[in-house]
């Protein structure tokens, strides 16, 4: 049906629910738009839905919950497409206030153009506590602030935080077999690259993406994640993703040649990032007995030892991932 389904992923959100409902709620959306909420609790162990169901008991629009036993974002994302009444689905963290204009924004960008498959938005952190003096450099690691300069279709991927999806779009991938090599976050544990995955096969099946640099929310972000040493954790997830991603860049940008070999062969990827991880090795033994918090020397280096420890462990069945993406009947381009 037309419409905005907003899905909101929850494990053990208790403590966050209600300040994302109440920018829900403050919603000014045109009433010839339908929209709903759908708060999937992905094994949470709190009162979660209990808390959410009490909060907006009452409103016009209306809310479900929809629990999903098995934990892992990968899980709570596709049971919230399944359950979405509507066309179009954004997907709404249990830690992202969104503005007053969110619905109506997201429709009117999928109604008024078919080509959409994915649209990003504009996130401003908040953070608990002082924010530290390498973050501005950093902020996207950790999914805010602007995509691009200006708005309009991009070429590189969208952060996952604030992205909405043409639901037609997420159902062609899936019917023609479509299924992510890699995954979300599950529960406490740090991983990531299913949101450029994504976004790279909805590129691949034809459908582009879109930022909005006018569509903003604020992504809260408690103290504790706001250190270096959980950063260095991001980066090493990211390190891990890259092997997987960059056999999608290669597809995508219609590499050949040597540029081919060294993102889709597997003797030449490891090659590749071994070669990296020494190059990086000279900037880092600059720092290795100082302070390191800052230091793009030391982001580098862990990215690349990250990239070379998972191309190892990937190494058996690489090739196989390579043709997935290769020969994928849901690609289109």
């Amino acid at each position: 049906m037309d419409g905005v389904s907003v899905i909101i992923c929850c494990y053990n959100s208790e403590p966050r629910i209600i300040k994302v409902l109440e920018y829900l709620a403050k919603q000014e959306t045109d009433s010839s738009i339908n929209w709903e909420i759908v708060l999937v609790d992905n094994a949470s162990t709190d009162k979660t839905a209990e808390v959410a169901m009490s909060f907006w008991s009452g409103r016009s629009i209306p809310m479900r919950i929809v629990p999903e036993p098995e934990p892992g974002l990968s899980n709570a994302r596709n049971t919230g497409l399944k359950e979405a009444r509507y066309a179009f689905v954004s997907f709404i963290d249990d830690d992202n206030w969104v503005e007053k204009q969110w619905v109506n924004k997201v429709y009117n960008w999928f109604h008024n153009d078919g080509k959409i498959g994915l649209l990003g938005s504009n996130g401003e952190a908040v953070i608990d506590g002082d924010k530290p003096f390498w973050f501005n450099r950093l902020q996207r690691c950790y999914a805010v602030g602007p995509q691009d300069k200006e708005t309009g279709i991009q070429s590189r991927v969208l952060y996952g935080a604030g992205l909405s999806i043409r639901k037609k779009t997420w159902d062609d991938l899936k019917s023609n077999g479509f299924r992510f090599i890699l995954s979300g976050r599950a529960g406490k544990s740090i991983t990531s690259g299913e949101d450029s995955e994504l976004c790279l096969a909805v590129m691949l099946a034809g459908y582009n993406l879109f930022y909005d640099s006018e569509l903003r929310f604020f992504h809260y972000m408690p103290g504790g994640r706001i250190n270096w040493d959980y950063l260095i954790k991001l980066i090493q997830s990211f390190g891990r993703t890259d092997p997987v991603l960059n056999i999608y860049y290669s597809v995508v940008n219609n590499n050949s040649g040597f540029r081919r070999l060294i993102s889709e062969n597997r003797w030449m990827v490891l090659l590749s990032a071994i070669y990296q991880f020494i190059s990086n090795w000279p900037g880092y033994l600059k720092i290795i007995f100082s302070n390191k918090e800052g230091r793009l020397e030391h982001v580098g280096f862990k990215r690349t030892q990250y990239r070379v420890l998972e191309i190892v462990r990937l190494f058996p069945v690489f090739p196989a991932m390579v043709l997935s993406v290769r020969n994928g009947k849901w690609r289109k381009i």
